[in-house]
């Protein structure tokens, strides 16, 4: 590498000592490029997005495409920890990308289930273990997968495909290893085993590395509570007769709980909605809140969410002159592709070919 070529990235740079550093002893692009890949995702594990965001910069100016995918996957990755989600840059990477296919894909599908979008996050994950992905990707979608089940209401199959991925955990990336213990521990929780999720965080949080994890604490916690309550038994029977609310929820309390939700929904079409959310505005844990609404409703909220965005969709369309893109953003949605792929899936036609129809037969006739 020439001196001319080492002297414009120190140049752009704000942390000279860093990359003095790395550019020490770097003889091609390609052996910058993997200096740099391999401190940046070392930075991303542990969450340190400033210098994930100086290491991706530079990464950036290498001439060299997956390197250019890779700074900007990290860069995504540092917005959507400050709660700002592109999934169209995702797309492009995991379209354009052979090494970060599968990690895109499997951010893709946790984006679209933070919306609330089940059905969508559950293709994604499915898309990204297609690809041969690398272990710690097989292992991050897999358990996305398992997430979902337990959501949708089959936690026995949850907890038997995390407990088939329990041999290879010690393979996995360490932001990977944590995020996947931690899911196996809520869902031995969830079954009432309260020993082994204990025993599988104690030893997680045990690691040098938990610190940069403090999910992981808060899981313990909850854990070492539900284990207390556990070890008193305690009989009270209710001054009325009545049986307590938590215990035998009644038909109207259910159906007042759905409803609030609903509501809150369709005052808020045009922004995120998550499933956490919902749950958390009638005071009910997500798996709890998933398995009432879909008694109560039939299908799960993210499905009726999008129901709801679509049909909306279709009266924006219909009745106002707004652009495919405004209609789009009125009714929650970000990525065109994502807004279109629904809505051909729902009525079998783009929503410009359905505005076409709709005027078509409402237009008067001229004499």
């Amino acid at each position: 590498m020439s001196r001319q070529t080492e002297s414009s990235f120190l140049i752009a740079s704000s942390r000279r000592a860093l990359y003095q550093h790395l550019l020490s002893g770097a003889a091609t692009y390609q052996d910058l490029g993997s200096r740099i890949l391999r401190q940046m995702e070392t930075a991303s594990a542990f969450r340190q997005n400033d210098k994930v965001k100086e290491l991706a910069r530079i990464l950036s100016n290498i001439p060299i495409s997956e390197y250019q995918l890779a700074a900007q996957y990290h860069l995504v990755l540092c917005k959507c920890r400050e709660n700002e989600y592109q999934s169209d840059a995702l797309e492009m990477i995991a379209e354009r990308s052979q090494n970060y296919k599968a990690k895109a894909l499997i951010s893709r599908a946790a984006f679209d289930i933070h919306k609330g979008s089940i059905e969508e996050g559950m293709h994604f994950y499915a898309e990204a273990i297609k690809v041969n992905p690398m272990i710690s990707d097989f292992i991050k979608a897999s358990t996305g997968i398992a997430t979902l089940k337990s959501r949708e209401g089959f936690s026995n199959a949850a907890l038997r495909d995390l407990e088939k991925l329990v041999p290879v955990l010690r393979y996995a990336e360490p932001l990977t290893l944590f995020q996947a213990l931690n899911s196996y521990a809520v869902e031995l929780s969830e079954h009432g085993r309260l020993y082994e999720a204990h025993t599988v965080l104690a030893r997680a949080v045990s690691s040098p590395l938990a610190p940069f994890y403090p999910e992981l604490q808060a899981t313990l916690s909850d854990i070492e509570s539900k284990r207390k309550r556990h070890s008193t038994i305690t009989i009270s029977w209710p001054e009325s007769g009545q049986a307590l609310e938590d215990e035998l929820p009644e038909d109207p309390l259910q159906r007042a709980r759905i409803q609030t939700v609903i509501d809150f929904m369709n005052e808020n079409l045009q922004r995120s909605i998550s499933v956490p959310e919902l749950a958390k505005i009638v005071n009910l844990s997500s798996g709890y809140f998933i398995h009432l609404f879909k008694a109560e409703m039939g299908i799960p909220p993210g499905a009726y969410l999008l129901t709801l965005r679509l049909e909306k969709a279709t009266h924006l369309l219909k009745n106002t002159f707004l652009s495919i893109k405004q209609v789009m953003a009125a009714v929650g949605y970000n990525s065109n592709s994502n807004f279109v792929r629904h809505f051909k899936r729902r009525f079998d036609v783009g929503p410009s070919e359905y505005r076409k129809q709709a005027f078509a037969r409402h237009l008067p006739l001229r004499s």
